[in-house]
């Protein structure tokens, strides 16, 4: 025997049900005796739901909801049925509606809808259904047999959520099968009193009916199809990944199925539970996909943990106290009057102390379950004994379930390790002693991605995914989008997979939770731009919420960094080429610092300081095992050096300062590099980097070029009146030649306190031999006294820096793995 369960997803549509003949033939012909549990079709319990609400006051809708049920019936059978067969089901349907409109306006009449009314009303859906299938069938198979559950399954009188009486529904279901061979089409959901009356058996009522039918006939199997490819690891709607799982124990399906997954209720296994019947979970719409199997066996090499469930809409209702420590009878009492009120708790988690105890609630029962405590413990909270009773909503359950976790160390830190790193707070935490569930409560806004962050840390820990969101699209910005769709194999073996879900300039803006196609970002960025306003897509980035984000920033404005700290504070990692943030005032440094530190985000500026050289991230290491920094000294400036490596005395200082402009090796305005400003700022962040409070005004900055220079109206005047500076500048590389030494522009650091300016090195120096726009960092600390510590290399460059930007991007993504 196997009994087939179809929902009302796979019948909504006479297509569909097309679709259920077809894999009903094909069972046929396998086995030799079939049933089928059919549910209402998709919207028709929803339709009988809203007509009991209507019946008291509009008769109208009552009409109108009645005749659109009946409409619907008669339009499948137009579909399903031969023209010869039609008349005599569409009588039926019909005469089958007149029933229904009978009631309705009968309660209308009275002007109230009792529980008993309510559950025959909403009894038609499936008696509908299984009549238009049934026929259906007849023209395909032979003996079909059209079966009404209320002769089968007979209840209590708790109308709503009728408990059934196994004995007497057992012993009715054998009779009936016995007398009745072929395939029976039996309607779910529904059940009666011994005295005939119509009953409901709540949610998932006609997986339950055929959990019942099954149980009792001792089947091989009971399959449950539905409109997805068995339990899933997670929800397919929050988390893409999700897949379907091969196959659960009994105990793991009811802890998944108890906290939210809406494949199978755990009501339902309980009957084939009882009796070791495997319950098979399948696709309608993809009937050759295996499902997923539920036995008594876990199943081996399908790894410690099943699967991700949550709930959501849940409340934490806390009692708090001193005078609960050490009292026998606090959770009886507690419990007692809950469930005298139907008031279901879901979870409970108390401290070792006994000082407080927080359960789970729906979040609907908050306010009955407070007043009810506050009731039951009115002497304990006048005495002062318990402080007080209170919940908190907006919250969700996920749970972590999974029977070959049991005794496996390091599952705990698999679980919060990966949502501490995304700022997702635990509110509550229960674990039972037989280590099958872990379960968190946190709040509803972090659900999705908190369902994300777990499913790829117990997973899909092999590839850990990251979200960028790009601001600056100029040669840095596009060179480091190149790299990464470049590089996307290279990345892909360290498994890490790089998602491109923002990209902002000065103009234009493209923001989404779908990853943008990188070799066709410029396309994008034209045909589905937003106005670029950094305000707007900040607020994008912390709504929608996605783990692993960074926030790349790769302009030279100030725009940006002012929503640093917003970010940090949302958790949203940064990655910044932008020197801005780093050289304010120390005080907003100060601030931004601490965001970070406080919420643990990554906040990674390795570019601010000789582009993709290791300075930043060396001498954070040099800090951190203890060692203390003396003195740098520094060539920060790829032009500074090129144009002091360069002069050989033959060209006027001038002449090279143009070529160095028409060639790109200085800023579009020179004068940006021989102010010393940027050198300064650089200079600035190494100092901060080894704690010293200063200022870019406390560092002292000798300029490159003349005040009449500096302050020349426009740049063809800037070159006039850099003329003028040829001279000095020669006679001073003279003097510096005879003694044997170079001119270099240095950044030294000592002491607390900085300065910017031309020095002589001789040919011991490791400055001396620096050519082109290398950039050299000489580090002088506690444990590189004698011999200084000598970062050497590219200073500039689109390459070096796009790739230094990349590097500490794979950084954060390596620090998340661990």
């Amino acid at each position: 025997m196997r009994i087939l369960k179809f929902g009302g997803s796979s019948i909504a549509t006479p297509e569909r049900i097309k679709n259920v003949i077809a894999i009903v033939k094909q069972y046929h012909s396998l086995y030799t005796d079939i049933t089928l549990v059919v549910s209402a079709q998709g919207g028709v319990t929803d339709q009988l739901v809203k007509l009991c609400e209507s019946i008291p006051t509009d008769k109208v809708s009552c009409e109108s909801n009645i005749l659109e049920i009946e409409q619907r019936h008669l339009n499948s059978i137009k579909e399903l049925l031969p023209m010869a067969q039609q008349p005599s089901a569409m009588a039926e349907v019909m005469a089958i509606c007149n029933e229904l409109a009978g009631i309705a306006k009968g309660a209308s009449l009275v002007g109230e809808l009792t529980l008993r009314t309510r559950d025959l009303i909403l009894s038609f859906g499936e008696r509908l259904s299984a009549f238009v299938i049934t026929h259906a069938l007849k023209s395909e198979i032979n003996t079909v047999n059209y079966t009404d559950a209320r002769i089968l399954v007979k209840t209590d009188a708790n109308f709503g959520y009728a408990k059934v009486d196994f004995e007497l529904s057992n012993r009715l279901i054998q009779e009936y099968y016995a007398a009745n061979k072929g395939l029976n089409v039996v309607t779910g959901f529904i059940g009666s009193t011994s005295n005939g009356q119509t009953t409901t058996l709540g949610r998932s009522g006609s997986d339950y009916t055929a959990s019942i039918i099954g149980a009792a006939l001792k089947a091989d199997a009971i399959e449950i199809w539905t409109d997805v490819d068995g339990v899933m690891t997670a929800d397919p709607r929050f988390v893409k990944e999700a897949q379907s799982i091969e196959q659960l124990s009994y105990n793991e399906a009811m802890e998944i199925t108890h906290f939210g997954a809406k494949v199978i209720f755990p009501a339902t296994m309980q009957p084939a539970m009882a009796k070791e019947i495997p319950i098979l979970v399948k696709n309608t719409f993809n009937p050759s996909h295996k499902g997923t199997l539920i036995c008594s066996e876990s199943g081996k090499g399908t790894g410690f943990i099943k699967g991700i469930s949550s709930l959501r809409d849940i409340c934490l209702i806390n009692i708090e106290g001193s005078g609960m420590v050490g009292v026998a009878g606090v959770s009886a009492r507690m419990f007692r009057v809950l469930a005298q009120h139907q008031i279901s708790v879901i979870l409970i988690s108390q401290a070792s102390s006994e000082h407080s105890i927080c359960i789970g609630l729906l979040q609907e029962e908050a306010e009955q379950a407070c007043h009810l405590l506050r009731k039951t413990f009115s002497e304990e909270l006048h005495a002062g004994l318990i402080s007080d009773i209170y919940y908190e909503g907006e919250l969700a359950v996920v749970a972590v379930v999974g029977e070959n976790m049991r005794k496996m160390p390091g599952v705990s830190a698999r679980v919060f390790g990966p949502l501490g790193r995304n700022g997702i707070n635990v509110k509550a935490i229960c674990q039972g002693s037989s280590e099958l569930n872990i379960s968190i409560v946190i709040e509803q806004k972090n659900l999705k991605k908190a369902l994300r962050v777990l499913h790829q840390s117990l997973f899909n820990y092999e590839l850990l995914q990251l979200h960028l969101y790009i601001i600056g699209t100029g040669v840095i910005g596009s060179k480091l989008l190149e790299m990464i769709e470049n590089q996307k194999e290279s990345l892909s073996e360290q498994k890490i997979l790089l998602k491109i879900c923002g990209i902002c300039n000065s103009r234009k803006m493209i923001v989404g939770e779908d990853d943008i196609a990188i070799s066709d970002w410029k396309n994008s960025l034209e045909k589905d731009f937003q106005r670029s306003d950094l305000g707007q897509l900040t607020e994008s980035i912390i709504s929608q919420n996605l783990e692993n984000s960074v926030f790349i920033d790769v302009t030279a404005s100030d725009e940006p960094v002012k929503y640093y700290n917003e970010l940090l504070s949302n958790n949203i990692a940064i990655v910044t080429a932008n020197k801005r943030a780093n050289t304010q005032n120390m005080l907003q440094y100060n601030l931004l610092h601490a965001s970070a530190k406080k919420r643990n985000t990554p906040f990674h500026y390795e570019t601010n300081v000789g582009a993709g050289l290791p300075v930043i991230n060396v001498l954070q290491s040099l800090i951190n095992s203890g060692d203390q920094v003396n003195k740098i000294e520094a060539v920060l400036s790829g032009t500074m050096n090129y144009l002091l490596s360069e002069y050989d005395g033959q060209k006027p200082f001038s002449e090279l300062v143009q070529y160095a402009k028409d060639n790109s090796y200085s800023e579009p305005d020179p004068r940006d590099d021989l102010s010393g400003t940027d050198v300064a700022r650089k200079c600035l962040i190494l100092a901060r980097e080894c704690g010293w409070a200063i200022e870019e005004s406390d560092i002292e900055v000798e300029p490159l070029m003349s005040a009449e220079s500096a302050a020349a109206k426009d740049i063809p005047a800037f070159f006039a009146e850099l003329k003028n500076y040829d001279q000095p500048f020669h006679q001073r590389f003279e003097a510096a030649k005879a003694k044997g030494k170079r001119l270099r522009y240095v950044a030294k650091i000592e002491g607390g306190k900085a300065k910017v300016s031309v020095m002589e090195v001789d040919d011991t120096h490791a400055f001396y031999s620096l050519r082109g726009t290398e950039n050299c960092i000489s580090l002088t600390t506690k444990y590189y006294q004698q011999y200084p510590m000598v970062i050497k290399g590219p200073g500039a460059g689109v390459n070096v820096t796009s790739a230094g930007v990349l590097a500490d991007i794979v950084r954060i993504a390596e620090g998340l793995k661990r």
